[in-house]
């Protein structure tokens, strides 16, 4: 009897969402190319110039694009890829992911292109247009909705509200670490301060595990190129994610069952792969994010000394819809720089 019941109610749901997938864009198809030899900040703002001329095409917040042709729903995202660029798309139209609009513009600009073979990186970006499309920025295209959204909004309003007022919420003190970093970085900035004659380079990572759906790991090396000691006085950020915020939100996002993994179905293709079963993490899970992110978490350095000619690492946890800066306060012979980077 249960087993008839369990069966009645998959039936319901698939019946009920296909129905609201027929009154909306029906996902047809989602690709992503890989840009090479093109750092995100060169392809950017090509695009910009091109899209700003199209009053077809919306921009939306961290280089994507939102486009409607006639009945056609296109969402384009750009992420860097350290030397690379990705382009994420997902559309409702038949597309042919070797020649279309995109593929064209790569050839009119002379870039080298290949499909996206990395599927860590294929992952997070369906993660991010699945949250755009639930944000009802994207209403020409259908996805299942979150079944605890109100859930998930209430511990972040709660962890913003825990965070105001303080400058870094990590209980875990600032600490050396030297040991190399096991993950893939997908950007590099370097910068150079001449006053005070320090190097800083930033190095952003994706993390392996759930968390990464929020934020990314970044590193933060600042070398003192001078002869004289110099001490950091102060690094400070507005908001940068504490272990707290990890945990916390990754342990609400129940919905994991990836429904383009496990039914053959139009349901599958209409939802873009997203996940209408809910199943809490479990302990294993869990402790795979807290032993990831710990490293990650701890306080920014105060009163570091810094000799001449070395330098310290500085490791972070960044939201990605909110990556805020760090600003460094530096005593060099007596003189005070500030630099925000």
């Amino acid at each position: 009897m249960k087993k008839i019941l369990k069966g009645l109610c998959v039936l319901s749901v698939l019946v009920l969402f296909s129905a609201a997938a027929n009154a909306a864009g029906m996902i047809k198809d989602y690709h992503a190319y890989r840009i090479k030899g093109q750092n995100i900040r060169n392809v950017v703002p090509v695009v910009d110039s091109i899209l700003s001329n199209e009053v077809e095409v919306k921009k939306l917040a961290r280089n994507a694009y939102y486009a409607t042709y006639g009945d056609g729903h296109y969402y384009m995202k750009f992420y860097p890829a350290l030397q690379d660029t990705d382009v994420y798309i997902v559309t409702d139209e038949d597309y042919d992911k070797d020649n279309n609009d995109v593929t064209e513009f790569f050839k009119s600009q002379k870039f080298a292109y290949e499909t996206l073979e990395d599927n860590e990186a294929y992952k997070e970006y369906k993660f991010d247009f699945i949250d755009y499309a639930r944000s009802g920025a994207l209403d020409g295209l259908f996805t299942l909705p979150d079944g605890l959204k109100p859930l998930k909004k209430g511990v972040s309003k709660l962890n913003d509200k825990m965070s105001k007022g303080n400058e870094k919420t990590s209980a875990i003190p600032y600490s050396e670490d030297n040991d190399p970093i096991d993950l893939t970085c997908i950007d590099q900035e370097e910068f150079y301060n001449a006053d005070a004659d320090v190097t800083v380079t930033v190095n952003e990572y994706r993390l392996k595990n759930k968390e990464n759906k929020y934020v990314h790991a970044f590193e933060y090396i600042v070398k003192n190129n001078s002869n004289a000691d110099i001490k950091v006085e102060k690094v400070y950020s507005e908001r940068l994610a504490a272990l707290k915020d990890v945990t916390t939100s990754t342990f609400v996002d129940f919905d994991k069952l990836d429904v383009a993994d496990t039914l053959a179905v139009p349901l599958a293709v209409a939802t873009g792969g997203l996940s209408f079963g809910f199943t809490i993490a479990n302990n294993v899970r869990l402790a795979r994010v807290v032993a990831e992110a710990t490293r990650f978490s701890k306080s920014l350095p105060e009163n570091y000394d810094l000799k001449a000619n070395s330098s310290m690492r500085i490791l972070c946890l960044k939201f990605k819809d909110d990556p805020q800066p760090i600003q460094f306060t530096i005593n060099k012979r007596g003189q005070t720089y500030q630099f925000t980077y």
